[in-house]
């Protein structure tokens, strides 16, 4: 089951008890709970929220988000080591669909810098195979019909909806005196190689998040994620992951990215700038 949510009726404030009471489940509200808080038990309330926190109700070009990090080699059970510093950005754009869901398309481009220097790398010396590999940026463009489909029912990329079941969308909030945050999980398709994880969790003022007339919050995030070796790499043949941590904030117009990072996306990866609603950009590689 979802229901549409009309930006008009979340600024109201209308329905988000009634809505969706039959479909009550278990979620879970931790620290000193606001008493004009949400009901964070109901779906729908957890979908509302969750658009404010990643992107906005509402219909806007884009919503944008920066963030930098390390990524790590884990080889076999060795102690990880940092192997580059990661710098990115992922931009949201929220299409209502006809069923009631919405459909978050995202754009993401990142780019990879040397550990001590920080400096932007395009080759990088492999201490574990000791061949130089060209270092491409990791790029997902996703376009209608690719994005992710989130609804009351849960959040799934949109080609694989019908091969991943529904899951009344129930997150993890805890509550702080002058903050909230929501611990998240992605799910991805089936069928990806192992090790696959990304554990999120983001953060927003609590005025804001208490405040319906704000429909983006004004959101901070961390996380950290296990994926195989990056192609780039060449190591399929040695036994072992990447381990990726990363923080980031919301932006209010992708021009706010730092200059260096915004050059060289303008320069050759334009086209992650903005979206192009008229364009199929083909299957979605999940990195």
């Amino acid at each position: 089951m979802s229901e549409k949510i009309l930006r008009r009726d979340f600024l109201l404030g209308l329905g988000a008890a009634t809505l969706l009471a039959s479909n009550q489940s278990s979620g879970a509200m931790n620290g000193a709970i606001p008493k004009n808080v949400p009901d964070l038990n109901l779906p729908l309330n957890n979908l509302i929220n969750l658009m404010r926190m990643q992107s906005n109700i509402g219909e806007i070009d884009q919503t944008p988000w920066h963030y930098n990090g390390t990524l790590y080699a884990q080889k076999g059970s060795e102690q990880p080591i940092p192997m580059v510093n990661i710098e990115g950005m992922e931009s949201y754009k929220v299409v209502s669909k006809e069923d009631g869901s919405y459909e978050i398309l995202g754009n993401m481009l990142t780019f990879f810098r040397d550990i001590d220097s920080n400096e932007m790398i395009r080759e990088y010396e492999n201490p574990f195979t000791g061949k130089v590999n060209q270092v491409l940026p990791n790029i997902r463009k996703a376009s209608l019909g690719r994005g992710l489909n989130i609804s009351s029912m849960g959040a799934r990329p949109t080609s694989f909806i019908d091969q991943m079941p529904d899951k009344p969308l129930i997150l993890d909030w805890t509550f702080g005196p002058k903050t909230v945050w929501m611990h998240n999980q992605t799910a991805y398709p089936p069928g990806l190689s192992e090790p696959r994880l990304q554990r999120l969790t983001m953060f927003a003022p609590l005025d804001e998040f208490l405040d319906q007339s704000v429909t983006s919050l004004s959101s901070l995030f961390t996380a950290t994620i296990l994926m195989p070796w990056l192609p780039w790499m060449d190591m399929s043949d040695i036994e072992g992951h990447t381990l990726w941590h990363a923080s980031g904030v919301k932006l209010d117009t992708i021009d706010q990215l730092p200059s260096d990072y915004y050059s060289r996306m303008m320069n050759e990866h334009s086209e992650l700038s903005s979206f192009n609603m008229n364009e199929d950009s083909g299957p979605v590689e999940y990195e």
